[in-house]
């Protein structure tokens, strides 16, 4: 069995000696905090990330296991160690099957299994209208159905960890309350509910808002609009796509003062596309998108977004350098907060955790050890 030792300053501001055996922390102990130690951080975690390099999770099938080996593989060059693999609005069938091949690749790879711990369940549910329904195609948007929903669930093995609604829809209430009584988180996105709507949704138990402020119309009524109630609802959690295009900084500073920083979460809000060139690109339940040359991902013709280009150490740089949080908040923010909102088990470099967590030096990129590998 391996065994490695790290030296570093955890987000708490210790100064810590990690011994790793195989894929586990066997020992934490204090050391002396030397000036040049990396510092010794949790993994980024993304809730929202609907694929990357040409693969969308809605496509999966039993034969994607090289597709999911490359998602895998960026994601941890970018130091993301939990995804919840995102499924967006596309043929619920085509949801279906990838909902059971997702499980297959899962259940026969480990390290995959580890990385991804479950399921966001985005599309499908959402508003039908113009703009707020983003970039999603409307031909494949349905009414909160708890039965299809169950159906999908039950072939990804439970691993649906969130659903997104529309609370202003047909049925969303009844969704939503049996979705909260199966212990599936709940969050309110892609939708235009009055206020009266926010607030009964969160006292069924709704507690996050998907990419707040983003799956809007580009033109909206100045007080008949959901952003209000959703900064108003003290239940809610708000997550904030950070690629720097989604969000201008003076929207992140209002969420932060109305939330405080602990009940705010990044998401990168990554697109199939994520890590290609720039171009026109075709997408599978959605609506045709351009990349770029900056990495703005657009519909084509339109101004509306369609994902991002980046991944989650994106929103830590955009946090810091252009909202001015400081470090250690902005990494919680993208690593912590949305496995709290989540529900994902995230080692958190404890004694008997599993090895997954980040070193990051001074000087020079930082680097996932995941699960005992560099």
């Amino acid at each position: 069995m391996s065994r490695d030792i790290y030296r570093g300053v955890t987000l708490g501001g210790d100064a810590v000696e990690l011994t790793v055996s195989g894929s586990v922390v066997s020992s934490v102990r204090g050391t002396e905090k030397v000036p040049g130690l990396p510092r010794l951080l949790p993994a980024l975690v993304d809730v929202q990330h609907n694929g990357a390099l040409t693969c969308a999770y809605n496509n999966l099938t039993e034969d994607s296991e090289e597709e999911l080996r490359k998602i895998a593989s960026h994601l941890r060059k970018n130091c993301v160690g939990r995804v919840l693999a995102t499924f967006t609005t596309a043929d619920y069938p085509r949801l279906c099957r990838a909902a059971g091949a997702l499980k297959k690749l899962l259940d026969e790879d480990r390290d995959a299994n580890a990385l991804f711990p479950g399921i966001f369940h985005e599309g499908v549910f959402i508003s039908p209208d113009a703009g707020w329904r983003g970039g999603h195609d409307p031909a494949f948007i349905l009414r909160p159905d708890w039965e299809n929903f169950e159906r999908l669930n039950a072939l990804s093995g439970g691993r649906v960890k969130m659903v997104n609604v529309a609370p202003e829809v047909d049925g969303a209430m009844d969704f939503i309350a049996r979705a909260v009584s199966s212990g599936i988180k709940v969050a309110l996105g892609h939708c235009h509910p009055g206020t009266e709507i926010i607030r009964r949704a969160a006292a069924l138990g709704a507690t996050a808002v998907t990419h707040f402020a983003n799956g809007a119309a580009p033109e909206i009524h100045r007080f008949r609009n959901p952003f209000w109630g959703f900064l108003d609802t003290e239940e809610l959690a708000l997550g904030l796509v950070g690629d720097g295009f989604h969000l201008p900084p003076e929207v992140v500073h209002v969420a932060l003062k109305c939330k405080t920083p602990e009940k705010c979460f990044m998401v990168s809000d990554a697109n199939i596309y994520s890590g290609c060139g720039p171009g026109l690109y075709h997408r599978i339940g959605g609506l045709d998108c351009v990349i770029e040359e900056n990495g703005f991902i657009h519909v084509a013709g339109q101004e509306i977004l369609a994902g991002a280009w980046f991944q989650q150490n994106r929103s830590v740089k955009f946090l810091t350098e252009r909202c001015g949080v400081d470090f250690d908040t902005a990494w919680k923010m993208c690593s912590i907060n949305p496995a709290k909102v989540a529900g994902i088990d995230l080692p958190l470099l404890r004694e008997g955790d599993e090895a997954t967590f980040v070193v990051y030096p001074e000087a020079g990129e930082p680097k996932l050890v995941f699960r005992g590998n560099l």
